[in-house]
């Protein structure tokens, strides 16, 4: 029961990576003499960007967003305030990747403009991630009875299948896997707290 919360929950977790990953080579810049590493920064910034977009966003608008607003019609102050988000946050990527070009293109004198959208991009998106997690997720489990789990979770299932020969989540997988750098990597300081 409740895949489609397990999903959603594990996506975050993977999204909560990149983002640790992403803050933690800033960090290293900051005091490195060691070139950037450009082509792992856009390797992230693709997948927060792709991988929410195509597969972690379409699940939350069609297996929590339209199911709970359908259901209690209290909670769509909550939904617009998450559909804006990630609207904001597609916005705040199109930034973050246009001051990685600028980095990339203009050297050292454009670093703290980029380390300054890494740390605002960073803390939004753990914001957003931690208000779907403490205020819609509970809101479902409370109000969604076992038919309906069953139903949003034989959707999500099917939406995860591969497509026309395409197994998208298989390729989000290996991309994910090959950015995160192994346990053993000094780590960096931890992206800001969510702020409640």
């Amino acid at each position: 029961m409740k895949h489609a919360l397990s999903t959603i929950r594990a996506e975050h977790r993977k999204l909560a990576a990149i983002l640790h990953n992403l803050h933690d080579q800033v960090e290293r810049l900051r005091g490195d003499s060691a070139p950037p590493d450009f082509a792992g920064l856009r390797a992230m910034l693709y997948f927060l960007d792709a991988f929410s977009a195509r597969m972690h966003h379409p699940k939350e608008d069609e297996f929590l967003f339209q199911p709970l607003r359908a259901r209690d019609g209290e909670t769509a102050a909550i939904i617009d305030d998450l559909e804006r988000e990630h609207a904001c946050g597609a916005a705040a990527m199109r930034s973050l990747e246009q001051a990685l070009l600028r980095y990339d293109a203009g050297g050292e004198r454009e670093f703290a403009d980029f380390a300054a959208a890494v740390e605002g991009f960073c803390a939004f998106y753990m914001r957003h991630m931690d208000k779907e997690e403490t205020l819609v997720m509970p809101l479902a489990e409370s109000l969604f009875s076992d038919e309906d789990w069953a139903r949003i979770d034989a959707a999500c299932a099917a939406a995860g299948a591969p497509h026309g020969g395409v197994d998208e989540e298989k390729e989000f997988r290996q991309l994910f896997r090959r950015i995160v750098r192994p346990a053993s990597a000094t780590p960096g300081k931890d992206p800001p707290a969510p702020q409640p």
